[in-house]
């Protein structure tokens, strides 16, 4: 016999009714994120140009940020465990405001990428609000989740098109200040109404253990956004990947060892979030492969290379807008979904939708409506995915770690991206049309058939989901998350 929904029983706390509210701040701060994390991406000839700096270094646009965000996040998120996740969020809110400002005035390149690591907090800004949502929206805080990564996925539409007109219309400067309105806009509203949680860890703060995590998966990330450049066997590409790896082992073994740890181990190997993290960099791994090289697809000129579709920024932009529409409906429905029919059901059902839009890639590349009608399909199977997923993590940690377990899910996805970024670059440098270094079709073709065998490996682990791991934390009846649908209680 199916029991009734237990929230609908026992009707939404106080406490919920607040977290309701405040879902619709943070939402706000996450569409800010979303277009924060792709504004750079079309400014960065014009940004070359300002500050005298080749192409090969303007790499560092990006690299910089996404260094910073791998060591910053877990550290912003342990403390935002111990003392407040609002707290924290208004820290970060602020550190990207002045971050923003930096890279507007920046009279040279270094200063510039001094503000791009300053906005690295930025990826700590998600993990925390998890917290919040997690204590304030109770049984709906993986609706409320879901809500927040699809404005993120808004967001990030959202700014490439608006800095696609900015750095055609207006003045550099303009278009690099937007942002910190932006940022500056959020911190107010969460100041004035996102109330504190009051949850806190206890113990001190590990600093070594998050220098040691921090640095590793920074050396690992540097070896592997370098690899395809510097070559995979070149003794700086080796020392970095190695030297990273030995740090994270030896961040491991002193976790082990004491009795405050950045991040409590059992919370991997017990409570099943180890698992939920290899599906999150399973995901990631397809994910941001695919990003670039569709792009990549659409920019190519066919009379010259004979595929793509030959698109200015601007076409770009709005080719790809129903990926990130189609992210937002379907995440904002992924928990009540997840209700009826069971969310390994539901992770299921997403592995097979963006295989399909893999599929359909490649199926469609010689037609411009089907290659972007397919962004619906593939839009709605990763808006399932990455609503789910965080909810799931968050659900499987103790109250007190739920900043640090939202963390982790961050990491993973980015140093997932990265390798995706790596992998993909070799793919392309290693089949060219001949006598250039231009990619072939083939590539394009190659990459997009690896990433429906992710997809296909990824439909194969779900299953295992609640074996390789039982919760760390059991909630309470009116804390129930997503892992366990209602109707599959007796």
């Amino acid at each position: 016999m199916t029991e009734p929904n237990v929230q609908s029983k026992l009707g939404p706390s106080a406490r919920q009714v607040g977290g309701f509210a405040a879902v619709g701040f943070l939402a706000f701060s996450e569409v800010t994120s979303g277009m924060l994390q792709s504004w750079y991406i079309p400014l960065i000839p014009q940004i070359g140009q300002r500050l005298d700096v080749n192409p090969a270094q303007l790499n560092w646009v990006m690299a910089s940020y996404l260094l910073s965000t791998v060591i910053c996040v877990p550290i912003l998120a342990k403390l935002g465990d111990r003392y407040g996740h609002r707290r924290m969020v208004l820290f970060v809110l602020g550190t990207v405001t002045i971050g923003t400002i930096i890279t507007v005035v920046a009279p040279s390149f270094g200063i510039f990428l001094l503000g791009r690591i300053i906005q690295g907090t930025l990826g700590a800004l998600l993990p925390l609000e998890f917290a919040i949502l997690r204590e304030r929206a109770g049984a709906s805080s993986g609706r409320a989740i879901g809500i927040l990564v699809g404005c993120l996925g808004a967001g990030g539409a959202a700014g490439t098109l608006l800095v696609g007109v900015l750095g055609a219309h207006a003045d550099l400067t303009l278009g690099l200040l937007v942002p910190a309105a932006l940022t500056l806009a959020s911190l107010a509203t969460i100041a004035m109404f996102v109330p504190e949680t009051t949850t806190r860890a206890t113990g001190s703060i590990d600093w070594t253990g998050a220098a040691l995590l921090g640095t590793g998966l920074a050396a690992v990330l540097v070896g592997i956004s370098n690899g395809s450049k510097l070559g995979w066997t070149s003794p700086t590409t080796l020392m970095a990947i190695g030297g990273g790896l030995a740090l994270l082992v030896a961040f491991v073994a002193m976790e082990k060892r004491i009795s405050s740890p950045l991040v409590d181990l059992n919370l991997l190997t017990k409570g099943g979030v180890g698992f939920l993290l290899g599906l999150t960099a399973l995901f990631g791994l397809q994910f941001y492969g695919a990003a670039t090289v569709s792009t990549l697809y659409f920019a190519s000129k066919p009379e010259i290379v004979g595929y793509g579709f030959g698109l200015d920024s601007m076409g770009i932009g709005l080719a790809i807008t129903p990926v990130p529409i189609a992210l937002m409906i379907s995440s904002s429905l992924a928990d009540s979904l997840a209700q009826r029919i069971g969310a390994r059901t539901v992770l299921q059902m997403s592995a097979v939708l963006i295989s399909i839009w893999f599929g359909g890639l490649i199926v469609f590349r010689h037609s411009l409506t089907g290659f972007i009608s397919m962004g619906v399909i593939g839009g709605i199977g990763i808006g399932l995915f990455v609503a789910l997923l965080p909810a799931l993590v968050i659900s499987r940690a103790r109250p007190e770690d739920s900043g640090i377990a939202g963390a982790l899910y961050n990491t993973s996805r980015t140093v997932a991206g990265a390798a995706a970024g790596a992998m993909c670059a070799a793919i392309m440098s290693g089949m060219v049309i001949s006598g250039s270094k231009i990619p072939s079709e083939t590539a394009f073709l190659t990459i997009w058939s690896a990433c429906i065998g992710v997809s296909v490996l990824i439909f194969v682990l779900v299953p295992f989901l609640n074996k390789l791991g039982g919760k760390a934390h059991q909630p309470e009846p009116t804390e129930q998350l997503i892992d366990i649908p209602a109707r599959e209680a007796s």
